[in-house]
């Protein structure tokens, strides 16, 4: 019989929850579906924490309805905003310089090594990653178990949860007695299940555009090694409109789905419907001119992050652009890479059902956490549960649900 598991993905206006199972060929299938629109938040804090819960709820509800089935296990992928990065360095040496076979055991001491520091108040940490391996004078992004080395290294990327958000989660599922098993960085998985791995290999950005902010993530192998959060999404392209030509935002969010890069807009009129007050006519150049100036702007601040993350904008640097925010608009990808001066690549690994951006950090948390319970992953899921059961216990968790 197949066993079922559901995310909870929370997006800066919109919660997914998703009930899936594998299908026994390496795909996902999706059998409930939940989507609720909520207020969104602010320098770290919910707008509404009330109607927040509810959306939690009520989309785990509309998810189970559609599966017809309850929710047992529960995972979260958790927002740039509610994430911290910390990178250290952790080592393990072996008695007398000996030369030994190196085993899992030596890979989590290795970790647990690297998190001798003083963590970030008010977080708790999720998962933590080591960017690549050194063992002697050899460097690999590959796990080396049962490689001969008189010491083992590595820089480990340790990702931390908000502890507030971490309640706020906590409160609402306790009203439908449930809990969440896992906190999984978006940033990390997002990066991950969107950028070939072979991409990954040197470092690979990761731009995701959503309502109401942009995420900048560096990734390299399976970690997550830089992140900076920009405060312009897709909303404030709408809010823009709705300013500009006087109208209110249900409309002007219509107008920016239907805008298109790069058209030769000049002497061309549109002509927008207000429910209920007929139509009136604007100049498509207008719209042009406050669509394109509020893209540059975002492009602008994408490019000062990535080189303030200290890597240069060149063709060699895999740029992957997702959400919802403007890769759905039609030529936002040529017209942001003619900004950038670097090719940009939209990317959403395929899947029967919702294959689109707008769902790719969603099914990236079911991603991650499907492939975290691999051998070859040892590491990915350090942290994510309660300490004196770090990584066992979580892979066996996850290998359960989907065994």
């Amino acid at each position: 019989m197949s066993q079922y598991t559901a995310v909870l993905d929370i997006g800066s206006s919109k919660i997914i929850c998703l009930i899936c199972s594998p299908d026994g060929k390496g795909r996902i299938v999706v059998h409930g579906a939940g989507v609720t629109e909520h207020r969104g938040y602010k320098q770290g804090a919910m707008v509404d924490e009330q109607q927040f819960a509810e959306a939690v709820v009520d989309a785990i509800e509309q998810a189970e309805k559609e599966a017809k089935r309850y929710v047992k296990e529960l995972s979260v992928g958790v927002p740039a905003p509610f994430v911290k990065l910390v990178l250290n360095d952790g080592m393990v040496s072996f008695p007398d310089g000996e030369n030994r076979h190196i085993t899992h055991q030596d890979i989590e001491e290795l970790i647990n090594s690297s998190l001798k520091f003083r963590k970030p108040e008010g977080f708790e940490l999720m998962h933590s990653t080591p960017i690549e391996f050194r063992t002697d004078d050899v460097t690999s992004p590959n796990i080396p178990l049962g490689a001969m080395a008189d010491k083992l290294s590595a820089t480990v990327s340790h990702l931390f949860v908000d502890s507030v958000f971490k309640r706020l989660i906590s409160s609402a599922l306790d009203k439908i007695g449930l809990d969440a098993d896992l906190y999984i960085g978006a940033p990390l998985s997002e990066g991950i299940f969107v950028i070939p791995e072979e991409e990954r290999a040197k470092t690979a950005v990761l731009i995701d555009v959503g309502a109401m902010h942009t995420d900048v993530s560096l990734i390299k192998n399976a970690a997550l090694v830089d992140l900076q959060t920009i405060d312009v999404g897709g909303w404030h392209f709408a809010n823009d409109l709705s300013f500009g030509l006087k109208v209110d935002f249900s409309i002007a969010e219509n107008v920016k789905r239907r805008y298109v890069y790069s058209l030769d807009y000049q002497d061309s009129i549109d002509t927008i419907r207000i429910p209920g007050e007929g139509a009136f006519k604007v100049e498509h150049e207008a719209i042009q001119y406050i669509v394109e100036e509020r893209t540059k702007e975002l492009v602008d601040l994408i490019a000062q992050s990535i080189k303030e993350m200290g890597v240069s904008l060149d063709e060699e640097l895999p740029i992957y652009l997702t959400g919802g925010g403007v890769s759905l608009m039609r030529g936002s990808c040529e017209y942001i890479e003619r900004r950038l001066g670097v090719p940009i690549k939209v990317r959403m690994p395929w899947m029967p059902r919702l294959s689109s951006p707008n769902y790719a950090s969603a099914f990236s948390v079911i991603d991650f956490v499907v492939h975290a319970g691999d051998d070859d992953n040892a590491g990915l899921l350090q942290g994510a549960v309660s300490k004196g059961n770090i990584l066992d216990g979580a892979i066996k968790k996850i290998k359960s649900f989907f065994s």
